[in-house]
């Protein structure tokens, strides 16, 4: 009997990878699979590599972007398989480069399988955002052809695990289980799909690896059992749930003005997204039905401290797409994907954010960028150090936007509750989990803002495709979120029903202590000095030349207000 084939699977820990690998091996070929070292270390990973060893799986170190490594890795094999995922497609011409300078696929028994596992993209009706994804699978079949490589293409139609357990429901982004009580049925039900466990997609791949009637052919999946239109499909759960459900028809119209609203709604690649104002942006953006994509490093993908967002990114159907804001490729990899950029990155990193800027123009398709800011507006106030330094990098990067004439909107969001109500502002108190019981400091006569970090979410996205707030600041001030120490301290009173003693700062006193405070607390003194002794959050009117207010914007919003925050410590 001929030797099996030595296969790579290039994508083998992703969601149709691992079965591939898993049906390789078992099936006797040599198996290797290129993985990065980053991957072979994420805890997240670590049952599925403990599990490819148990296999006897072997890993070659190297990565899609590293063209030696990806020649390295193919020389050493006969076959390689693709199932890298849906924002890599495109890169699969690298994988074509490698194996042609590798020189070593062209012979008669082995092959090239690029990652497809759908719809034949040769023979669909396709509209956006699907379009592009069939476009950029049939762009790899041409260059596949063109190079003259050795081919199996692979139509394995729905995944029975993605789309079964919500009974391939349209309109339900995830579901542990068939719905109970009522369906959606496109058009009148009767078009077929067919749909195909990802473990048996993978046993078909396997047995055509050295199948010379699969050779520069399309292998279609197409068990007859599995074949089934949406009237059949609810039918069969019907009959085994026993209970008839409600059925809901959507015409062909208005499925595809459900896809042109969503389609219309813009792209948002996230970098800072696990930080305490991106997560909460993140959310808001793909509750709003926006594409939403966040640039992640491998460590924080595998960081357990991180473990729980981002598996609720994941439930969200977050796309992570990695990389690095000090890694110029994966940038403009991650931005050429994307209509707008969200920056929710830390004080630490405000001024690096020029290398976003850097990226976008070399991109030169971005609608919107959205600096981080998130406090206030850095344009009118009267700062004193460490806050000046931190004030001064957000300034200069505005200025760096409007110099590059990328379209922008600024935010200046003020105070955030979570932040600051819970110790009712006070300067002194850098970490407390309740407002004072006994004795208060007040600073100044100036007024702050305060607003509820999801709050200040709902706003920002909502501003994304809004022509107004192009090119402008826009302001979060809703009236009842407007207090002064005095207001603030006398509202806690009325709430806890005793009177507080109150120790008065006077702005030279401040001065001196934020001098003589080392880190952090100098920094929060220094912020309350612009906020509460100079007022600069409220201290100037908006005017249209350069900002508009979100409440106004938006008034549908129901935003929480500092009395309803404060609820939850009485």
């Amino acid at each position: 009997m001929a030797a099996k084939s030595k296969i790579l699977i290039i994508g083998g820990t992703g969601y149709i990878g691992k079965f591939i690998v898993e049906a390789s091996a078992m099936a006797g070929h040599p198996t290797h699979v290129l993985v990065r070292g980053s991957t072979l270390s994420d805890p997240a990973k670590s049952e599925l590599i403990n599990h490819f060893n148990t296999l006897g799986v072997i890993f070659v170190s190297g990565d899609l972007f590293v063209h030696e490594s990806l020649v390295k890795a193919i020389k050493q094999v006969d076959v390689v398989i693709s199932t890298i995922g849906h924002s890599l497609l495109p890169d699969q011409d690298r994988i074509i480069s490698a194996i042609k300078e590798a020189g070593n696929v062209k012979l008669i028994v082995q092959r090239f399988f690029p990652s497809e596992y759908g719809n034949d993209v040769d023979r669909v009706h396709g509209i956006e955002p699907a379009r592009t994804a069939f476009n950029a699978k049939a762009g790899i079949r041409r260059a596949v052809e063109a190079a003259q490589i050795p081919y199996t293409y692979v139509s394995s139609n729905f995944c029975s695990g993605w789309f079964l357990p919500s009974l391939a429901q349209p309109y339900l982004l995830e579901a542990a289980a068939p719905p109970k009580d009522k369906v959606v049925i496109l058009g009148d039900g009767n078009f077929k799909a067919i749909f195909n466990v990802e473990r048996d997609i993978a046993t078909y791949i396997i047995k055509a690896v050295d199948d010379p009637r699969t050779l520069n052919k399309i292998l279609y999946v197409r068990p007859l059992q599995n074949t089934y239109s949406y009237v059949d499909l609810v039918a069969l759960w019907e009959q085994k749930y026993g209970k008839i459900l409600d059925k809901s028809y959507v015409s062909e119209q208005q499925l595809l003005n459900d896809i042109q609203e969503m389609a219309s709604k813009s792209k948002i690649l996230f970098i800072g997204s696990t930080g305490h104002v991106g997560k909460h942006v993140v959310e808001a953006s793909a509750k709003a039905s926006h594409p939403t994509y966040a640039l992640v490093s491998d460590s924080t993908l595998s960081d357990p401290t991180k473990s729980h967002i981002i598996d609720h990114f994941k439930s969200l159907k977050v796309i992570f797409i990695s990389g690095d804001l000090y890694n110029h490729e994966s940038l403009v990899m991650a931005i050429k994907q994307v209509d707008v950029v969200i920056s929710t990155v830390g004080h630490n990193l405000l001024a690096d954010q020029n290398r976003i800027i850097s990226a976008i123009k070399e991109v030169g398709n971005v609608k919107r960028f959205f600096p981080s800011e998130y406090g206030c507006d850095v344009d009118h106030v009267h700062d004193v150090e460490p806050a000046r330094t931190a004030f001064n990098a957000k300034a200069g990067i505005r200025r760096a936007v409007e110099a590059a004439q990328v379209p922008y909107t600024f935010v200046s969001s003020n105070l955030f509750s979570g932040w600051f109500l819970p110790s009712l502002a006070q300067p002194y108190l850098l970490e407390v989990a309740t407002p004072p019981e006994d004795k208060v400091t007040i600073l100044g006569d100036g007024k702050a803002i305060f607003n509820v970090e999801r709050d200040v979410a709902t706003y920002i996205i909502k501003a994304v495709d809004d022509p107004r707030t192009l090119n402008k600041i826009l302001y979060v001030r809703p009236p009842q979120n407007t207090y002064s120490c005095v207001d603030l301290v006398a509202l806690w009173e009325q709430k806890c029903g005793k009177i507080l003693d109150k120790s008065y700062v006077s702005e030279q006193q401040l001065l001196n202590d934020i001098r003589e405070a080392s880190f952090p607390l100098n920094l929060r003194l220094s912020i309350f000095y612009s906020v509460f002794v100079k007022g600069d959050q409220t201290n100037f009117d908006i005017e249209p030349s350069f900002g508009v207010e979100a409440t106004k914007l938006y008034p549908d919003v129901e935003y929480t207000t500092v009395d309803e925050f404060l609820n939850q410590f009485v």
